[in-house]
């Protein structure tokens, strides 16, 4: 089976999609979970850009590897493409609640009078402490991000991509933990498993086929 080819205009979304996330990631504040309005209160407005960025590139990554494996045939692409799905609903939610809906009040409470700035931060920290405690969408779309990469990497590799291209892309599945460094190495991961992929493409077309 041939390596699968990128288009130039599939190659420049599947490259700049992780690569410009990976970018804004690094600036990702990070967290006392066991003080969320303390830890963020200074970063209120760098932690909401962030996550609604976030939210957004959560959307597009999962339109990348739906890319991927978009022309590939065979069980592992199916399952790629479904987990692919249930990443972007499930863990957009968790992104949506813990991410945006706690940056709200921390906001909220910097502004609210002086009398009521305990509570809405109180209410911050239990509305973290509880979507941690119970998060049933965030583990979903987490195990649905792994499957997703994993089942690509094993679609493409059947299909003949080099092995590099699978590893690369296992090694991806780290972006799940999106804060710096990690997340943003795990998202160049994924773009270096493109490029060499579009590379590997590349060179098999330019190969002379072989007389009939």
């Amino acid at each position: 089976m041939a390596v699968p080819r990128l288009s130039p205009y599939r190659l420049a979304y599947l490259l700049v999609v992780p690569l410009f996330w990976a970018v804004l990631l690094m600036f990702h504040p990070a967290p006392d979970i066991d003080d969320i309005y303390g830890s963020l209160r200074n970063q209120a407005t760098l932690w909401l850009v962030v996550h609604f960025g976030t939210l957004l590139f959560i959307g597009l990554m999962g339109g990348a590897v739906m890319l991927l494996v978009s022309d590939l045939p065979g069980l592992a692409a199916k399952i790629s493409r479904v987990a692919a799905v249930a990443y972007v609903l499930c863990y957009g939610a968790t992104e949506a609640i813990i991410g945006i809906a706690a940056g709200v009040l921390v906001r909220y409470a910097n502004v609210a009078p002086e009398n009521e700035r305990a509570g809405v931060a109180a209410a911050a920290q239990r509305l973290w402490d509880g979507m941690l405690a119970d998060d049933v969408t965030g583990t979903v779309g987490a195990i649905a991000w792994a499957v997703a990469i994993i089942a690509a990497a094993i679609a493409l590799r059947q299909a003949g991509a080099p092995l590099a291209v699978s590893l690369l892309l296992a090694a991806s599945t780290i972006a799940l933990l999106h804060g710096p460094p990690i997340g943003p190495i795990g998202l160049v991961f994924f773009a270096a498993a493109v490029a060499l992929l579009a590379r590997s493409s590349a060179r098999s077309a330019q190969a002379p086929q072989p007389a009939r």
